[in-house]
């Protein structure tokens, strides 16, 4: 309070519009201000204030010849709105945000107290305040506290004891959105939101876990948001939102999103991700009755199962031969041999998808074999199921799935051999490529042709 009535003091002594009266005439001195809104701010305490006006970039725009009100919240009601919104400085907060927030706080013409009549009067924010008088002055809940008519040579000053928070801004308080509303570092991720016109679903829908891309992993995902339209984005954004509260303590081995496709989760020694890339990089920030954890990719939702995948990795020339060999089993096997049905199925899978050339080199190890159809049809089943896991394990999920003699069992019957510090199957198979994500499995790339 000290420090209240320190501030008031001094403001009045360089501020305030007083009359002196002249010896040597007994005429009448006006003496006026000397400094504009944001130097009476920045040189009497309003700190919280002045970093948010600079942060905002108004500092020009209320610094002009106009005449505004100001109701200027102290250092104290910045910080409990920062308390309230789980950031820890202005800085946190990006600047549009502060932007629609300041400009709340500012009215069009020069009113001193004594003029102030009850009503709604709009901002420069195009948001209504609420005026009252009765027991003192308010705005809204906010109080208007001494130093208050603090004239400026642009308007006047009037402190209030809490930051006002615009009618549109108000419902990201104590949301599931709030940490990434009033981040700096997740900008992207409410404006994506916003486009996909999923923000109104986000905020009334109770219960809900979001796994919150950062500004930099929706950079590096390289995905154009401005070319996409609000369908496909709410495809991606939706992915990322489990229609259940979720704590780190209880996160299961996959979860359903209200895309439709699931997350698969890696819980081991070297950290917790999901669909094997994903890292959670921050957990538990808990709002409203929702919960984020903050993740570094973005993920993308699968776009087929097992046998769509491969075909579509085809279309660049790669995987042309285990394509082909699919397809012979459900030309000429039966419908059990029919490896386009089964690995078309719910699943899940594991497949090691061995590369055109691992193929070539399996044709070229016997002169008998000029093509994948001089295979007898047996072999070549026996040789594809070998590849073929019967379960979803991305790459970091390969070492806790094996037994004691690090093996896992194939839908061939027999089992592979595992290297885990190298990464290689059956002592000289190289896993060359991972995590290759379908709604039904994942495929890992190998260089060569497993032999059961």
């Amino acid at each position: 309070m000290k420090n209240f009535k320190y501030i008031s003091v001094l403001i009045l002594a360089v501020s305030f519009v007083f009359t002196s009266c002249n010896d040597d005439d007994d005429t009448m001195e006006v003496i006026l201000p000397t400094q504009n809104i944001v130097e009476i701010a920045q040189a009497n305490g309003f700190t919280s204030l002045a970093a948010a006006l600079t942060k905002a970039n108004l500092v020009d725009a209320l610094q002009t010849s106009g005449k505004f009100t100001v109701f200027a919240p102290t250092n104290e009601a910045f910080d409990n709105l920062l308390a309230a919104i789980g950031q820890t400085s202005i800085d946190d907060v990006p600047a549009s945000v502060l932007e629609k927030i300041l400009l709340y706080h500012v009215v069009q013409g020069e009113v001193m107290s004594g003029d102030v009549t009850a009503g709604n009067v709009p901002t420069l924010a195009g948001e209504n305040i609420a005026l009252t008088t009765a027991g003192g002055i308010k705005v809204n809940s906010a109080s208007v506290i001494m130093p208050y008519d603090v004239a400026a040579t642009n308007g006047v000053i009037h402190t209030i004891n809490e930051v006002l928070v615009p009618p549109t801004i108000a419902p990201f308080v104590n949301s599931v959105l709030e940490p990434a509303y009033f981040s700096e570092n997740f900008t992207t991720l409410i404006a994506a939101a916003a486009k996909a016109n999923l923000v109104d679903a986000l905020l009334n829908t109770p219960n809900l876990t979001i796994f919150a891309p950062t500004n930099d992993a929706f950079a590096a995902s390289g995905l154009d948001l401005n070319a996409l339209s609000a369908e496909a984005i709410a495809n991606v954004l939706t992915y990322h939102v489990v229609g259940a509260k979720v704590l780190s303590s209880g996160i299961p081995r996959d979860a359903a999103t209200l895309n439709g496709a699931k997350l698969w989760f890696s819980l081991v020694s070297s950290g917790n991700f999901i669909n094997g890339d994903t890292q959670i990089v921050a957990v538990d920030i808990e709002s409203g009755s929702g919960v984020v954890h903050v993740i570094n990719k973005v993920l993308l939702p699968p776009t087929g199962n097992l046998v769509e995948t491969a075909v579509a990795l085809s279309a660049s020339g790669e995987f042309t031969s285990l394509v082909a060999a699919l397809t012979r089993t459900a030309i000429e096997g039966t419908a059990a041999q029919n490896l386009i049905t089964v690995l078309s199925g719910n699943g899940p899978f594991t497949v090691f998808a061995p590369t055109n050339a691992a193929f070539q080199a399996l044709l070229d190890s016997n002169p008998a074999w000029n093509g994948l159809g001089d295979i007898p049809l047996e072999t070549l089943i026996a040789v594809l199921t070998y590849h073929v896991v019967p379960a979803k394990a991305f790459d970091k999920d390969v070492a806790g799935a094996l037994d004691a003699n690090n093996m896992l069992p194939t839908a061939n019957g027999a089992k592979l051999t595992f290297d885990v510090a190298n990464f290689k199957i059956n002592t000289n198979t190289s896993i060359i490529g991972v995590n290759t994500n379908a709604s039904n499995g994942v495929i890992h790339v190998i260089d060569k042709v497993l032999l059961p």
